[in-house]
């Protein structure tokens, strides 16, 4: 096998950055504490825990005042550059959607994008450059050759990869072209069909994550109940989400295991959901439920008292960052917790009828009822026994996409959107366990503060909404009221809301 070329693409592409005069850090240096932490924190190469170490990385600029980091990867032979699978995806998971590390450590771009996931996974970061370069030399002539792979990997991917374009030296990143290239990524499209194909991957992926993270607890965390694990999976999904420049994501280090009143792990976990909630203008008696049902669970002396320095809480609040967090910040338009709320729940035994009546909706067969219904971006959906939500999410996700081919002014589209999730959703739900799952599904969605209702919808619902939400856009908001017949009659009202 010939000799690795590596050290010399090395310098070839360190050369390019110096004459760009950008700064660049290299293997366990990182331009700030949190790209830092996130590579420490994530996964290796090799499928250990941390100690990611990408060969080079830089935090450029655009003139939008947006930060793209951006991860290098160098390797040293002909065919090293980047592996894909029978679909043209990047190659970093099995068709089972586990990792397949002999391909993210072999290959230049498979490396970086790994890289990559690790900050969409541990930091705020949403559009992120991985760049592989691989090269070899000229057994006759001695020349070094290259090839570059530069990759945009973020939410609206869901962190997979897309190729941008071809480069023959690293000059898009010069800060008189980085521009000019931002503007190509902004440019990057996929289909339906391939949008779709990449969020059935990242929802089977999920399923796996799941399992492992219920097993984990169940073997290893004594004294957690099923609706335990639940709340405690969405509590810190809860406090971890975040608002830019209002709510500061709750992080592993926040939780310092102390035993002090007020102040204790559970307790700081309230405080951030508290503090989201607040920010999301959901109205105070449904904050006051939320936080009262989480906190029930949050508060107990057991999973707070800290046993060689930590809290079982903070055991936990770590283990679902890292099996779950990546497929959260992405934004997955799923039913994230009817995944969830089954997967637990299948640790019980089918002997208890109680707890077993509770069947929700596969996500895929909401879709469908969605599709039959003929739903679009002018329809009403109301969930009389609404669950998780999962019918809900799967018709919002099809009246946005109808929104999204219909609405071609920017504008008009958002204040469509706004108004679908508004005015255009609502749900019953009856158990207050279950209830719960379908406000966090809402949350995830990017709407907290859907007109999820929990009622019973035979005895207690007159026909209103829940809410009346405002924001920075003055619409008119439509009030839905039952009458005989099941007939619906829609009243105008003037209303501000916040968006």
């Amino acid at each position: 096998m010939a000799q690795s070329v590596e050290p010399q693409i090395a310098d070839l592409a360190h050369g390019w950055l110096k004459q760009y005069k950008l700064t660049y850090y290299i293997e366990q240096d990182a331009p700030n504490a949190e790209i830092k932490n996130a590579l420490q924190e994530y996964e290796s190469k090799q499928g250990g825990s941390g100690g990611n170490r990408p060969d080079c990385n830089l935090l450029l600029e655009d003139n939008m005042g947006e930060r793209w980091p951006v991860l290098i990867e160098y390797k040293g032979y002909k065919d090293k550059l980047v592996k894909l699978d029978p679909e043209g995806q990047v190659a970093n998971r099995n068709t089972k959607g586990q990792p397949e590390y002999k391909n993210i450590s072999q290959y230049a771009v498979n490396g970086a994008i790994h890289y990559a996931n690790a900050l969409l996974h541990y930091t705020t970061y949403e559009h992120i450059i991985a760049i592989g370069i691989t090269g070899y030399r000229d057994s006759a002539t001695d020349e070094l050759h290259h090839e570059i792979g530069a990759y945009y990997v973020g939410k609206n991917n869901y962190g997979i990869g897309q190729q941008v374009g071809v480069f023959t030296d690293l000059s898009f990143l010069a800060p008189q072209h980085f521009d000019t290239f931002v503007e190509q990524v902004h440019n990057l499209s996929l289909s339906p069909d391939e949008l779709e194909k990449l969020k059935q991957r990242r929802e089977q992926e999920i399923n796996i994550s799941l399992v492992k993270l219920n097993n984990d607890i169940y073997q290893n965390e004594k004294g957690i109940s099923e609706s335990g694990r639940v709340y405690l999976v969405a509590a810190t999904i809860i406090a971890t989400l975040g608002i830019p420049g209002k709510v500061k994501p709750l992080e592993k280090n926040d939780l310092k295991s102390s035993t002090e009143q007020r102040n204790r792990d559970g307790d700081i976990i309230v405080r951030k959901i508290e503090a989201f909630l607040a920010e999301k203008c959901i109205p105070n008696d449904k904050q006051a439920l939320i936080v009262r049902t989480l906190q029930n669970t949050l508060t107990t002396d057991n999973i707070n008292r800290p046993i060689n320095g930590e809290s079982q809480l903070k055991r936990v609040f770590c283990k679902v960052i890292d099996d779950l967090g990546i497929y959260y910040k992405i934004g997955l338009s799923t039913d994230f917790t009817g995944r969830l709320f089954n997967e637990m729940y299948n640790w019980l035994g089918f002997t208890q009828d109680k707890l077993n009546d509770v069947v929700l909706t596969p996500s895929y067969v909401a879709t469908l009822l969605v599709r039959l219904a003929h739903v679009n971006r002018n329809s009403y959906v109301w969930d009389f026994a609404t669950g998780s939500a999962g019918l809900l999410v799967a018709a919002m996700n099809e009246m946005l996409s109808d929104a999204k081919a219909h609405i071609n002014s920017p504008e008009k589209l958002l204040i469509k959107e706004a108004e679908i999730k508004a005015n255009q959703l609502l749900g019953l739900e009856i158990l207050e366990n279950i209830y719960m799952l379908a406000i966090l599904n809402m949350i995830l969605m990017g709407d907290g503060s859907s007109n999820i209702l929990n009622k019973d919808s035979l005895l207690d619902f007159n026909g209103n909404y829940g809410m009346v939400i405002t924001d920075l856009v003055t619409l008119p908001v439509f009030s839905l009221q039952m009458h005989s017949s099941l007939t619906l009659r829609i009243q105008q009202q003037e209303t501000e809301w916040y968006l």
